[in-house]
């Protein structure tokens, strides 16, 4: 086992990835580096609480699909609605919106809760501001309440970058998305210390000029394998390997030859500018929507550039 490996790369805020070790959660410092450019008042005014939700009717959301919501943003939101959006929070979430330091950073939190709050009372008669959740044993969030039949089984899970915000919602199925912003910088000299070797060995075989690229294949769909077991680094990044040789397949193998591998992936690049992978526990199609939260909404078709066509099963080693 490697020791402590110092690994640098200054990000566009100056910051940096900091020292790891490669256990228990190794892979921390290039989440640091993506998290350094993708990140209490109970008095509201008067604002008054939107009912777009109430306008539409419930979106139907049967046990074994998939929806994926998009929501792109800038750098700063629409002011006649700041005090709208702040309405449906509760006191924790203002409180951490307004531990970040940066303008941009706390418009995207906010936008996010509201995403969360707004798309969750698309699929029950609950509203945004009513919403409860809870964060499991490692840090993942669930929801929490109210207690109605109609969210039974519901589940979501959410990513963001510079420009996009993506939550996926299920029912009844295991899911985690990634989403990163594939023009920034590709961090490659942490894939030998992080990456299983087998993807280090197929990525450094690419020209130097499609590297990049399979860096943000390869990192998306690793985030979105610890995100769907709700562990987060808990797993280490090169206990699992992809194997993207095959254009448009995704194949993928545990270390543990006793582990479940039976996970399906996609991956979708609904801009130019974003890519976007989906773990999942079933083979279930998917869905997708873009929002303006309480503003607007509309039925969008985003590509599948790659997806697990061959057999979950099927031998990768990541050694």
């Amino acid at each position: 086992m490697r020791g402590p490996e110092e690994i640098r790369r200054s990000g566009p805020d100056g910051q940096a990835i900091r020292k790891r070790t490669r256990n228990p959660a190794q892979g921390v410092a290039i989440i640091a580096h993506f998290a350094s450019c993708k990140h209490s008042e109970n008095n509201c005014g008067e604002a008054l609480l939107p009912t777009m939700h109430r306008a539409a009717p419930l979106l139907p959301l049967p046990a074994g699909d998939i929806h994926l919501w998009l929501c792109p943003h800038g750098e700063s939101g629409d002011p006649s609605l700041e005090a709208t959006y702040r309405a449906l929070l509760a006191p924790q979430e203002l409180q951490q919106k307004d531990r970040f330091h940066f303008a941009r950073d706390r418009h995207r939190y906010l936008l996010t809760r509201v995403l969360v709050r707004s798309v969750l009372s698309r699929y029950a008669p609950i509203e945004p501001q009513d919403w409860r959740f809870a964060n499991g044993p490692f840090g993942r969030p669930r929801i929490d309440g109210p207690a109605l039949e109609e969210i039974r089984g519901l589940d979501f899970n959410l990513s963001h970058t510079a420009g996009l915000i993506v939550l996926a919602m299920a029912r009844g199925i295991e899911l985690g998305v990634d989403v990163e912003n594939i023009r920034r910088s590709a961090v490659l000299e942490a894939v030998d210390h992080f990456f299983a070797p087998a993807e280090a060995r197929s990525l450094g075989a690419l020209p130097a000029a499609l590297q990049p690229h399979r860096f943000f294949e390869l990192w998306t769909l690793k985030e979105s394998y610890i995100k769907a077991r709700g562990m987060g680094l808990q797993i280490p990044l090169d206990s699992f390997a992809f194997a993207l040789d095959v254009p448009g397949d995704i194949g993928f193998a545990l270390a543990d030859p006793h582990g479940n591998a039976a996970w399906h992936f996609r991956q979708l690049q609904p801009t130019t500018d974003h890519m976007v992978a989906l773990c999942s526990s079933a083979d279930a199609p998917i869905v997708c929507r873009e929002t303006a939260p309480l503003q607007w909404e509309r039925s969008l078709e985003v590509a599948t550039t790659r997806a697990s066509r061959i057999s979950p099963l099927s031998p990768i080693p990541p050694s």
